[in-house]
C-alpha cells in the first residue's frame, strides 16, 4: 500500500508545475529541474523509494534541524536557544531584517541567521560525524559545492557579521561560515534523508539499528523548530494544510516527520517563491494522511 501510494503521489507531482531552480547560488542554478525522487522510512517495516532515487543532492537548509539536535545535545537547549531564538520571523530565510528588526538580534534555528549561530557551536567533525550518524552511513561534503558556495555567500557573510556584532556567534565569523557551508553541502540520496527524518520521528533513535543518535529531548526541540519555521514564511500555511512538521532546502530536498510513525523525504529542485521545492511539497502533502499519527 505504501509503495503504491508513493508511486502515485510522485506521478501526480510529475504532471504538475516544476517551479524554478534557485538563483541564490550559481553552483545550484544548473541542476536539472525535472529530477524527482521520494522515499518513506516507516519506524516499522521496510523503506520505499521511487523516482530518481540514485540522484545525489546537497542538504542546504535541510541540515538545520539535525545540526540543531546535535547542538542541543552538546550544549543544552537553553544555551542554544538563548543564542538563536525560537520565534518565527515571517521573513525570507536569508533576510538581514530578521536580525536588525529584533531587539536582541535573535531569530530561530530554521532560518540562516539562527542556523549560522548553531553551526558556530559545533566543530567540523561534530557536524560531519553527527549528520553521518543520522544517515546511518558516512556522509561527506561535496567539495566542489563547498568551494563554489563559499565564493558567492555574500548574504550569509553579511548575516554572520550582524550576528557577531551582537555577540551571538560562538566562533569567529570565517569559522562559523565555513561550518555552516560544510553542513549545507553534505551530499546524500533521498533514502539517506528519509532515514535521517525517521531518527527524529523515533525520538532520536535510528529505526534501522536501534542505536541512539541524539537524545529524545534534542529530537523534540528539532521537531518543534521545524513546526515553527521549517518552510520559512510558508510554515503556518503548511502546518494548517498538512499538519506534519517539515524542513526544506533550496537545493530541492524536503523532509517531513510523523513522530512515532516515520518520515518522508522528497527531492525536486524547482522552487516556489518562498524557496520551497514545489513537487516535493505535492508528494509530502499526498503522503501525510498515511503517515500522520493515529
Amino acid at each position: 500500500m505504501l509503495a503504491a501510494a508513493l508511486a502515485t503521489a510522485l506521478d501526480d507531482a510529475r504532471h504538475g508545475p516544476t517551479g524554478d531552480v534557485t538563483q541564490v547560488y550559481p553552483a545550484l542554478a544548473a541542476i536539472e529541474p525535472a529530477l524527482l525522487a521520494a522515499a518513506v522510512r516507516p519506524l516499522a517495516g521496510a523503506a520505499v523509494e521511487v523516482g530518481h532515487a540514485d540522484a545525489r543532492f546537497i542538504l542546504m537548509s535541510v541540515a538545520k534541524p539535525f545540526t540543531l539536535a546535535l547542538a542541543v545535545d552538546a550544549h543544552g537547549a537553553d544555551h542554544v536557544l538563548a543564542r538563536t531564538g525560537l520565534e518565527a520571523t515571517g521573513l525570507p530565510f536569508n533576510d538581514p531584517a530578521a536580525i536588525t528588526g529584533a531587539a536582541d538580534g535573535r531569530t530561530n534555528p530554521m532560518v540562516n541567521p539562527g542556523a549560522i549561530t548553531v553551526s558556530s557551536l559545533l566543530s567540523e567533525d561534530a557536524i560531519r560525524d553527527g549528520l553521518s550518524r543520522f544517515a546511518g552511513r558516512p556522509l561527506a561534503a561535496d567539495a566542489v559545492m563547498v568551494e563554489a558556495i563559499q565564493a558567492t555567500n555574500h548574504r550569509n557573510r553579511l548575516l554572520a557579521g550582524l550576528l557577531d556584532s551582537r555577540g551571538l556567534l560562538a566562533a569567529p565569523i570565517e569559522d562559523a561560515l565555513h561550518r555552516y557551508t560544510l553542513q549545507s553541502c553534505m551530499g546524500l540520496t533521498i533514502g539517506d534523508l528519509a532515514r535521517m527524518g525517521a531518527v527524529l520521528a523515533a525520538g532520536g533513535v535510528d529505526p534501522v539499528t536501534g542505536a541512539r543518535v541524539v537524545s529524545a529531548h534534542a529530537a523534540e526541540v528539532a521537531v518543534r523548530a521545524m513546526a515553527l519555521a521549517g518552510l520559512y514564511e510558508a510554515t503556518d500555511s503548511w502546518m494548517e494544510r498538512i499538519g506534519l512538521p517539515a524542513k526544506s532546502g533550496i537545493a530541492g530536498g524536503l523532509v517531513m516527520g510523523a513522530p512515532g510513525r516515520g518520515a518522508l523525504a522528497a527531492y525536486s529542485p524547482g522552487l516556489d517563491i518562498t524557496g520551497n521545492p514545489v513537487r516535493a511539497q505535492v508528494v509530502a502533502g499526498a503522503m501525510a494522511p498515511l503517515l500522520a499519527p493515529r
